[in-house]
């Protein structure tokens, strides 16, 4: 599973804050400072959680099993570039599922969306996200690119001669989203290898579509 040394996720302030970010009128457009974006009084508010308990790892894949649940890290950058970074921020985190945003993007840039979703899909399984009987009940295509599934076919869309060339050409497009290199964390990658028979099995129903 990739993984990466920038310790934090990125969030955009917009989604987080929707009704500050309404339509302004053109002169306001042109004012230094952004007359939609937060403040950061409100940015922190929303991101001060550190102490939530909720919640559990992923303990089907072993190693996660083992990290601390307090650790938590993230970074918000607002529209108009205010940076607010809280928490264990210098921790590598392994971007698990956020992956597959990125996979998809590097896909559509290099086929473009409407090659891609002809063999992915856009729409929802109502399965759960690792489920093979999605796939089976969906005999042309996989549901989304956001279920295991569709995120195995989106990377087997991504162009390379050799597994050694695609992997490079896939880390390379998450390091530059990033802003810095990326690199793999071993011990997850092990962990998650040595139990990803459903993987596995999906990419083999998924070789009959």
């Amino acid at each position: 599973m990739n993984a990466h040394r920038i310790s934090t996720l990125v969030l955009v302030a917009a989604s987080l804050f929707p009704e500050y970010f309404c339509a302004v009128p053109a002169a306001a457009q042109n004012a230094k400072v952004s007359p939609v974006a937060p403040r950061r009084e409100q940015v922190e508010a929303v991101v001060n959680f550190k102490n939530e308990a909720k919640g559990k790892n992923a303990d089907y894949i072993p190693y996660l099993a083992k990290v601390d649940p307090k650790l938590f890290g993230i970074a918000i950058v607002t529209t108009d570039n205010q940076a607010l970074t809280m928490g264990d921020v210098n921790y590598a985190f392994s971007i698990q599922s956020i992956s597959k945003v990125y996979s998809l993007a590097l896909a559509m840039e290099e086929l473009g969306p409407d090659k891609v979703f002809e063999k992915i899909g856009s729409e929802p399984t109502r399965r759960p996200f690792n489920s093979p009987v999605a796939v089976v009940d969906m005999p042309t295509h996989s549901g989304n690119p956001f279920v295991n599934a569709g995120a195995i076919a989106t990377v087997s869309l991504i162009s390379g001669s050799t597994a050694d060339e695609k992997w490079k050409k896939i880390l390379d497009f998450y390091s530059k989203a990033a802003g810095e290199k990326l690199t793999l964390i071993d011990e997850v990658y092990k962990s998650e290898a040595a139990t990803n028979t459903g993987n596995k099995a999906l990419s083999y129903l998924l070789a009959q579509i």
